[in-house]
């Protein structure tokens, strides 16, 4: 699952659409615990990158819910959730450190946690995960190569380097 451009990758059907939102219906009230599972599986799959992270992580486990869930619930909008994706790519990158290597193991571990998750889960269901992670990926990787270029042609000041969310969901 090596990230790919963009320009390879295509934007999800409405049937992985589905697939990925009913994998996550049942979630509900907790979706918090998805990203519990997730850095469980990802700091398994690569410790060294524990120590990108503050020692309390439930903070960092409410966005990463909140961001996943906004973004499967507006699949059916790529444009606005390509744009909010490209700005979280760059702000992984420039004030995370987030290497493009780093995607392939993200990748494993949310499917793996939606997986471990869902009563739902399905072989289809994966391979409509790893279709919608794909996209994920190219999108936010596509920001942090624009960003990269940016900052290396002087074009980026730290207050339009920063990562802003849009003013309403996505």
């Amino acid at each position: 699952m090596a990230p790919r451009p963009i320009d390879d990758v295509p934007l999800p059907d409405e049937r992985t659409i589905e697939e990925v939102r009913a994998s996550c219906a049942d979630l509900g009230d907790s979706p918090t615990i998805l990203a519990e599972r997730f850095y469980w599986h990802l700091f398994d799959l690569v410790p060294e990158i524990r120590s990108m992270f503050g020692a309390d992580m439930t903070r960092q486990h409410e966005r990463m819910a909140d961001v996943l869930l906004q973004v499967v619930t507006h699949l059916d909008q790529p444009h606005e959730v390509a744009d909010y994706l490209r700005q979280l790519g760059a702000h992984h990158h420039q004030m995370l450190g987030v290497k493009p290597d780093h995607y392939p193991f993200v990748g494993r571990a949310m499917v793996r946690a939606i997986r471990d998750l869902s009563p739902v889960w399905s072989s289809s269901f994966s391979s409509s995960w790893i279709l919608v992670y794909e996209w994920i990926a190219a999108t936010m990787l596509a920001g942090a190569r624009a960003r990269a270029q940016q900052m290396a042609e002087g074009g980026a000041t730290e207050s339009t380097a920063r990562h802003k969310r849009p003013a309403r969901s996505l």
